[in-house]
């Protein structure tokens, strides 16, 4: 009996179900040969110690592991997840290794194109899909950007001047842009961790995830690597997964936040030695000034159309009629992090699977000019959802039920609530 020639590689903290369904759909999607055959592949599955437990998740994933002659290994601690990814590539036996989150649903063409590129192409040492934020697939998830020095700088910078956030965001989305629209096979700077595909034989030349990043920035690491040894980081076109961004850091974001910032420090020492460091803690302590913290705080924007405050969703009214239009959608003003949806006409509305999604906080949004290659402006959007959108009516009724939840919000914010 022939082994593996696959292996999907999973961490799990408190995702108990999202990874259960991961693996299904997986399942459901399984990889193909050259010839039409399908791959056989084994799923391993690391639990980072999570303290939320859900035995029935728990015995289903054991149950869809053990079914490819994979195993579900429960982790005495949570060493983050390098450790983890570390622990399940060490009971891996393919020669294809897919490294993924917990929170991802694969699509009928997701892993099959992947190894499809990397087989055509030798210079491609990882291949990714295209990531989605919802299932409804309008919400594009930002690619990465590879962070430098310059970037470093940037950043910070950013923070302090209203001119230069704009120049800064202008030239971020310019980048996404790219990669967004692109109908075939694109080159990424950087991967992301969240679902790429990786040939056993470079893991074992190049090294996995280096263990001293706890959690993020492993990745950015990776990607370092990858291309010092002249290897490409792909994205193939036709390849796609939806990605629930966040699940399992929501559960624990002190120790995320913590980790977040250990790792940002590291990489910058490690690819850039002392220098790195030095330029990283001075950045750090000029943003930590009262100062900076006043300005950071700014909106950078000349124009703001409000859209106010409610329950239902968002409609994003504009000035004329465009051929192709482009959505950025962000928590923040500065659009350091925005997803991109494509649309036309002279409104946008997100659709019932994205504004699911939406979650009691304030959204931006950034309407681009899609025709034109300078990405003109055309607007940009606050909106403060106040409830969770799931379960709300939509339409006439929304009206008397939005002004309802306004008054409870209200009550609730000045402790008012019951009397």
């Amino acid at each position: 009996m022939t082994g593996p020639e696959l292996s999907l590689l999973v961490v799990n903290y408190n995702s108990w179900r999202l990874c259960v369904e991961a693996l299904a759909s997986f399942a459901q999607h399984a990889p193909r040969r050259a010839d039409g055959t399908p791959m056989p592949y084994e799923a391993i599955v690391v639990d980072n110690a999570s303290p939320l437990r859900d035995p029935a998740a728990e015995r289903e994933l054991a149950a869809a592991c053990a079914a490819t002659g994979g195993r579900l290994v429960l982790h005495h601690e949570n060493g983050g997840y390098s450790t983890g990814m570390n622990l399940a590539r060490s009971h891996a036996r393919g020669r294809w290794l897919v490294v993924s989150n917990p929170d991802i649903r694969y699509l009928p063409n997701t892993i099959t194109p992947l190894i499809r590129a990397m087989e055509r192409d030798a210079t491609i040492g990882a291949a990714a899909p295209r990531n989605y934020w919802d299932d409804g697939r309008e919400a594009i998830l930002p690619p990465n950007i590879l962070p430098t020095l310059l970037d470093l700088l940037w950043l910070t910078a950013s923070e302090l001047s209203q001119k230069v956030v704009r120049a800064y965001s202008r030239r971020r989305c310019r980048a996404a842009f790219r990669v967004w629209s692109a109908t075939g096979d694109v080159e990424l700077p950087m991967l992301s961790g969240c679902c790429f595909v990786m040939r056993s034989e470079h893991v074992d030349r190049l090294g996995f995830f280096d263990e001293r990043f706890p959690l993020y920035f492993e990745d950015t690491d990776l990607s370092m690597r990858i291309r010092r040894a002249r290897l490409r980081i792909v994205q193939v076109a036709g390849a796609e997964v939806v990605h629930y961004f966040d699940r399992s850091g929501q559960t624990a974001n002190e120790l995320k936040m913590e980790r977040y910032w250990r790792s940002r420090r590291l990489y910058y020492r490690k690819w850039y030695g002392p220098l790195g460091a030095m330029v990283y803690d001075l950045t750090r302590r000029v943003l930590g000034s009262a100062w900076a913290k006043r300005r950071s705080k700014r909106v950078p924007h000349r124009h703001v159309i409000d859209l106010g405050a409610g329950h239902g969703r968002p409609l994003l009214r504009l000035p004329g009629r465009y051929e192709r239009f482009l959505v950025e959608l962000c928590l923040d003003p500065k659009f350091f992090l925005a997803g991109g949806i494509f649309g036309s006409g002279d409104a946008w509305s997100p659709g019932d699977a994205m504004f699911a999604g939406f979650g009691p906080t304030t959204y931006w949004f950034r309407v681009v000019d899609a025709t034109r290659p300078s990405l003109d402006e055309i607007a940009v959007f606050r909106w403060q959802q106040l409830f969770p959108a799931v379960g709300l009516p939509h339409g006439p009724e929304a009206d008397a039920v939005g002004k309802q939840k306004l008054a409870e919000y209200h009550a609730l914010q000045h402790g008012r609530a019951g009397g």
